[in-house]
């Protein structure tokens, strides 16, 4: 679960909670919540973080320096225990949400539940520009290019959570993969040697000599 605590001005704390399986990454929920850092809104957060059982949750530290993760564990302790992460931005924003998205989105790995879309709808039908759909079409490169990108910045927290885990599972499952072929490669020479018995059928071996 991802959050991108409320700033200055009408900004939302948003967040997005994210399951992966199989290299795809499942959104059933993506929101956002007004009424700053209050205890009904840190309540909020870790009665959804119970609800979908999430394992992490990472919070966008910009803003506050930390402050936002230290009101909001307590509430996390007490309802739901599970690890929270700070990260921290330095890059352009826009450029960065794009950077994170677009990958996953042309590979068709993004997977939203159409409740996400209908809620989302909803919520924001007075003011479209708190609208993670209306964030996701329209944001460009360029600094500034949206006027709220709360919902879409906590999207895109999310899954920059789940590509850095797919990559470090991908440079594991390669080292695997390469272990298999170096063992399967040993049993074809000890086969070829052994005639398929398991017992030597050369005078080398006989006399001591090992198969490593």
């Amino acid at each position: 679960m991802a959050i991108d605590p409320s700033g200055r001005g009408k900004d939302e704390t948003s967040y997005a909670v994210g399951y992966m399986l199989n290299g795809n990454i499942f959104v059933p929920e993506a929101s956002g919540l007004t009424g700053g850092y209050s205890d009904e809104v840190l309540k909020k957060l870790a009665t959804i973080a119970k609800v979908h059982k999430v394992n992490e949750i990472v919070v966008e530290s910009n803003f506050g320096d930390g402050m936002f993760v230290q009101l909001l564990a307590p509430h996390v302790q007490r309802i739901y225990p599970c690890a929270i992460t700070e990260v921290r931005h330095s890059t352009q924003k826009e450029a960065r949400i794009i950077d994170v998205l677009e990958p996953v989105m042309m590979q068709h790995r993004l997977i939203v539940d159409p409740k996400v879309v209908t809620r989302d709808y909803d919520e924001t039908v007075l003011d479209p520009a708190y609208s993670l759909m209306y964030q996701m079409a329209r944001i460009t490169r360029e600094r500034g290019a949206l006027g709220h990108d709360d919902r879409l910045d906590a999207l895109a927290m999310m899954v920059a959570y789940w590509t850095d885990y797919l990559s470090k599972d991908q440079v594991g499952a390669e080292k695997d993969r390469q272990e298999e072929l170096l063992q399967a490669e040993l049993d074809t020479f000890i086969n070829d040697v052994t005639g398929g018995s398991g017992q030597s059928n050369n005078s080398w071996l006989d006399q001591g000599f090992n198969v490593i």
